[in-house]
């Protein structure tokens, strides 16, 4: 009698263990999908929603629509945005795709595309980008997405169940352990200067407990790197100049994007770092999906699309190699589907050389780039290309200031200007 009581108190403890730690479905933490789900795009379009998705880890977020007034759905938006975060520095994701999917009911569909065309809650970025569809009644879908989708679901680009949560709060994803490294450059600004400061000793603390947690010192660019532990946490960096005179501080990308001006306390200049600071200074960027961001500019109401890749050329050559033949093939595919929009090729150089030299280089390379697309079938009319040369500079890094590599590279740059 005993043996049977304790086999069913096991069995039933099996259950409630099994019960869990899966999805309503029985789909599994590592199990993999190949979906195709019907929903509605903001424009009443009918598409599908795919798993996995082109290389692109693939966060779902279920809500049931949006409404701005409310302070609490707000809350949860900046929290799911600091989860996003904490996923790309401790998960080891570098190319995120945000699914905002909404349960409203077909009544309420056209009030909801006007919400998230005009105040979408969530923004595309350069670390990951976001979509919004409505499932605007269709029930094999609802029934399919109530089983598969909790309030938080994370696939990886092989189509794998990575992990899910009925709470924001409570959403876990986190493999990497390890440091991060953060680097970044420290400069000065008087009248609209930038100069970079040598020797500076940089601290990043804790911002709850004010513990040092790293130490760095610039070098002759103003750059610093410095190894932080990987964990959820606030985080404060301070920087002490020997020059106590200053007055504007800056902490910038070492590419020299701007993250923010630094605070001038007693004792040195500080600045909380954002989780979305961390992000830039880790370098974990991802490249723009052309295609994606496309759809977007063809299904809207925009006339024009501008679309930036670094296209990395050999030293004065304009030949497009494979990395650019890459890039340019996707752009092929969009003008060939899309037969009214018409492309401006623009290509950029840092300020490195003589002023002339570098406009016909960019010229050159602009018009490569347009050759390649023409010898592929594209007419000839609906594509022009320019060389901008050094003219359109995006940082400090202008004629005779001395700049490091990775500061001028971020000025070598391919712009594809759609317009339709």
């Amino acid at each position: 009698m005993n043996k049977i009581y304790y086999l069913i108190i096991f069995l039933l403890s099996s259950t409630i263990v099994l019960s869990q730690n899966k999805v309503v479905s029985g789909d599994t933490i590592g199990a993999l999908f190949n979906e195709k789900i019907e929903v509605y795009d903001v424009y009443g379009n009918k598409t599908s929603l795919k798993i996995p998705d082109k290389g692109h880890y693939f966060l779902v977020y279920r809500f049931k629509g949006f409404d701005p007034r409310r302070v609490e759905t707000i809350d949860s938006v900046r929290l799911l945005e600091n989860k996003i975060s904490t996923i790309l520095l401790g998960g080891m994701v570098d190319n995120l795709k945000i699914i905002c999917l909404s349960y409203d009911k077909p009544a309420d569909y056209p009030g909801w595309c006007e919400r998230m065309k005009s105040n979408p809650p969530f923004k595309s970025n350069s670390k990951y980008t976001v979509e919004y569809f409505n499932l605007n009644g269709i029930e094999k879908s609802e029934k399919r997405c109530k089983d598969l989708f909790t309030k938080v679901t994370l696939f990886g680009p092989d189509g794998k169940f990575l992990s899910y949560s009925s709470s924001i709060a409570r959403f876990r994803y986190h493999v990497k352990d390890d440091d991060i490294l953060v680097k970044g450059k420290i400069v000065s600004e008087d009248n609209g200067i930038k100069q970079p400061l040598k020797d500076v000793d940089v601290h990043i603390e804790s911002g709850n407990k004010s513990d040092t947690l790293a130490k760095g010192k610039t070098d002759q660019y103003g750059d610093f790197a410095v190894k932080i532990r990987n964990k959820d946490t606030a985080y404060t960096i301070k920087a002490d100049p020997k020059d106590k005179n200053l007055k504007n501080v800056l902490l910038l990308t070492q590419e020299g994007k701007t993250i923010s001006y630094l605070k001038k306390t007693f004792l040195a200049f500080e600045y909380k770092l954002l989780k979305a600071d961390i992000l830039e200074l880790a370098e974990l960027t991802a490249d723009e999906d052309i295609t994606l961001t496309f759809k977007k500019f063809d299904s809207g109401k925009d006339k024009q699309l501008l679309v930036v890749e670094d296209i990395i050329y050999a030293k004065d050559q304009y030949k497009v190699n494979a990395q650019a033949e890459e890039i340019l093939n996707e752009v092929f595919d969009l003008l060939n589907k899309n037969v009214n929009v018409k492309l401006e090729i623009v290509s950029h150089t840092d300020a490195q050389g003589d002023d002339d030299a570098n406009r016909i280089l960019s010229e050159k390379r602009a018009e490569a780039a347009a050759e390649y697309l023409i010898a592929k079938g594209i007419s000839k009319a609906r594509i022009t290309s320019k060389g901008k040369g050094e003219t359109q500079i995006r940082n400090r890094c202008t004629n005779g200031i001395n700049c490091s590599d990775k500061e001028h590279s971020y000025n070598r740059r391919t712009e594809f200007v759609f317009s339709k």
